[in-house]
């Protein structure tokens, strides 16, 4: 999923095979009043959890789901992760004892963003998902470069074929399902929106305004559709859901009492995995992606990041900076097959204790995201690091994903000075990494003790925003910057190799 890397040997994309498990936490019921149910729809798993009053986890349940790849793009299959998410609900519920059961209060709903699906009215997917790791539409985003100040402007994003509306529009044009269905039966829209129709008794069609948003066609000032958005990518309104609130009360779970009061995406939810957060901290969240978010005072534009949607309800927006890695544990993964390193996750903690100077590697697995914005720069090793030996290699792609958040970071602290950084998602288990990134920002790095940041987050929000959840539950001993000359050396000449790079190969 986009947040929840974890350490397992890599395996190919199209050939995943689902599992799934139910675990319980906690004692159910320990005097616990009331308990909210998160569902954490991700990139390569569907994930549901309880929490009781105080945040704490009572009982999860997890099941994969595919990629499917090939050389047209990245797709998942929408009738299998709506299963999933189905069965990891089902099973959560199921484990319950009837008193418990009957104290779920509400739910909320966390999932990848900029995942589009094509389907009709009856709930019928026409074709596969197009995952938000797909560029397919490279080609048309480059013919709108000329609107690319107004896209920004509107949408609060960067002109780029990860987001929704190029997708959209290649489904349009290119899909013989998507054209041959009626113009009164067609449905083209975040995946979100397919989840919550088949999963809420009162089937609506809609879409919060996290999700929204990043389809790109989203007006972040007005909340809603823009005209000049759909027209520009030709995308039309009456194929698109309603726009809604972050917080509101969305529907009923089917089969259930308990109600849909939050839907987000899940690095909007993630933010608030350890409750509201102060305007000079930054939480740096890495998994597959890394995703670099602070809080902001009122919405402002940015030449080189994006300006995203925190929470919205029916009275206030609240807005965050943020900032997007492509290549990061993913990177990992696939060094792992590109070198063949079957032990590489194991050695990797010992590796970055011991190597401390490794070759500059350029990383652009995924395509370079902010705050470079290229879609054809290869991953290649300066100075002849392809030839360095397997552990120079790896710590070297590590350095590349603390260069890309590093050089983030450095325009966050020129627009409003940072203090301190949190950092959650499975590569933050790494304390060399930890401590790479306190040294290259020079500044104290907290790692968040709590897990499922995402589910933690889409809860709170479910639940209100209870203040006993509001609290920083990160690690008491922060890693704390040092001078390291080294790092900051190949820092420069990794953020000097990308500017060279001639502007007829971009």
């Amino acid at each position: 999923m986009e947040d929840g890397w974890e350490f397992s040997p890599a395996v190919p994309q199209s050939r995943r095979q689902g599992c799934s498990s139910l675990r319980v936490v906690t004692a159910e019921g320990a005097g616990a009043i009331s308990y909210s149910l998160a569902i954490d729809q991700g990139t390569h798993a569907s994930r549901a959890i309880l929490f009781d009053e105080r945040g704490q986890m009572v009982a999860e349940a997890t099941e994969e789901i595919d990629l499917i790849t090939s050389d047209g793009g990245i797709e998942q299959n929408p009738e299998q992760i709506l299963a999933s998410v189905k069965k990891v609900v089902g099973d959560v519920l199921a484990g319950l004892s009837a008193e418990v059961r009957g104290k779920v209060s509400c739910c909320g709903l966390a999932c990848q963003r900029s995942t589009v699906v094509p389907w009709q009215s009856d709930g019928t997917a026409l074709a596969n998902a197009l995952s938000w790791q797909d560029v397919r539409a490279a080609d048309q985003v480059a013919l709108l470069r000329s609107k690319e100040v107004d896209v920004r402007r509107i949408s609060g994003l960067p002109l780029s074929p990860h987001y929704g509306a190029s997708k959209l529009r290649w489904l349009l044009q290119n899909s013989a399902a998507v054209r041959g269905c009626t113009r009164e039966r067609l449905r083209l829209s975040p995946l979100v929106s397919y989840l919550l129709f088949h999963l809420l008794e009162e089937k609506p069609y809609i879409v919060d305004d996290a999700n929204a948003q990043r389809s790109q066609l989203f007006d972040v000032a007005t909340r809603d559709w823009s005209e000049e958005l759909t027209t520009a990518f030709e995308v039309p309104l009456s194929y698109l859901p309603r726009c809604v609130p972050v917080s509101a009360t969305h529907g009923v779970l089917e089969g259930s009492h308990i109600p849909m009061t939050a839907v987000s995406g899940d690095q909007n939810a993630a933010f608030f995995g350890a409750g509201d957060m102060a305007p000079n901290t930054a939480l740096v969240n890495i998994g597959s992606g890394a995703f670099i978010l602070r809080p902001l005072e009122g919405r402002s534009a940015s030449d080189k990041q994006l300006t995203g949607i925190a929470h919205s309800d029916g009275n206030a927006t609240s807005y965050l900076r943020e900032a997007t890695v492509n290549g990061a544990g993913n990177a990992l993964n696939w060094a792992q097959v590109e070198w063949d390193i079957p032990a590489l996750f194991v050695q990797l903690p010992h590796w970055l204790d011991q190597i401390d100077d490794p070759p500059v590697f350029i990383n652009s697995i995924g395509g370079l995201a902010a705050p470079w914005w290229r879609e054809d720069v290869v991953s290649h090793f300066l100075d002849g690091g392809e030839k360095a030996k397997d552990a120079d290699r790896v710590v070297a792609v590590v350095e590349s994903i603390v260069f890309s958040i590093g050089a983030n970071l450095e325009l966050m602290q020129a627009e409003l000075p940072l203090q301190q950084l949190r950092v959650s998602g499975g590569l933050s288990q790494l304390d060399g990494l930890c401590q790479k990134i306190a040294d290259l920002g020079g500044l104290p790095v907290a790692r968040s003790d709590a897990s499922e940041a995402t589910a933690r987050g889409i809860a709170w929000l479910a639940a209100g925003r209870p203040r006993r959840w509001n609290q920083d539950t990160s690690a008491v001993d922060p890693f704390l910057p040092q001078p390291n000359p080294g790092l900051d050396k190949r820092f420069e000449r990794f953020k000097m190799a990308l500017e060279e790079i001639p502007e007829e190969k971009r």
